[in-house]
Order: structure tokens, then C-alpha cells, then sequence
């Protein structure tokens, strides 16, 4: 089962397996990342790595240590500024003039 050790901004559901032989998988794990809050996150999951068979041996034989890291840079999306808008009209507007003009000349 894994263990928040520690950090925020991740949901995280479904995290125990049982009863897993080797060499299947389980799912149902879920992590989830809210992207409308700005920043970085972090956080750290541990799972202890257990191993049993039927003569009776049940052992943990060590620690898994997941980091999980986001970083919100922006939940606007990016618009041009007016000024920049402006130029490009302006641009577009004499590339035009300069094709037309040429057209009409003998």
C-alpha cells in the first residue's frame, strides 16, 4: 500500500495491491493533477515492497520512493498583445499594395 510521505497539488486514489503474482499487473491506480492552480507541486509517495509464497515466507524486502512533480506555468491561454496585432496588419496590409501595385504595372 502505498503512503503519502509528504507535498500537495495530486490526487491520488486506488493505491493498494494485493495478492500480485509475478509477472502480472494490476490497475486502479490513479494520480490526478488539478492544472487550473498555479505553480509547482510536488509529492512524495512511499511503498514498502513485500514478497510471500506458499511455503509461508511473507518479507518486506524493501522501500519504493515515487516523486511526482508539476509545474503550472499559465491556465490562460496566450494572446497576442494589440501592438503586436497591429504590426502584423500593417505588414499584411503592404505585402498586399506591393502585390497589386505590381500587377498593375505595364
Amino acid at each position: 500500500m502505498g503512503v503519502v510521505v509528504s507535498g500537495s497539488g495530486f490526487t491520488i486514489s486506488g493505491d493498494s495491491v494485493s495478492d500480485l503474482a509475478g509477472g502480472t499487473i494490476q490497475g486502479g491506480f490513479d494520480i490526478g493533477f488539478d492544472t487550473s492552480n498555479l505553480g509547482n507541486f510536488t509529492e512524495m509517495l512511499s511503498f514498502n515492497v513485500e514478497s510471500s509464497n506458499s511455503s509461508g515466507y511473507d518479507q518486506i524486502i524493501g522501500s519504493v520512493t515515487l516523486t511526482l512533480d508539476g509545474n503550472v506555468v499559465s491556465s490562460v491561454p496566450t494572446v497576442p498583445e494589440p501592438g503586436t496585432m497591429s504590426v502584423l496588419v500593417s505588414g499584411l496590409g503592404a505585402v498586399f499594395f506591393v502585390i497589386r501595385r505590381r500587377r498593375r504595372a505595364p
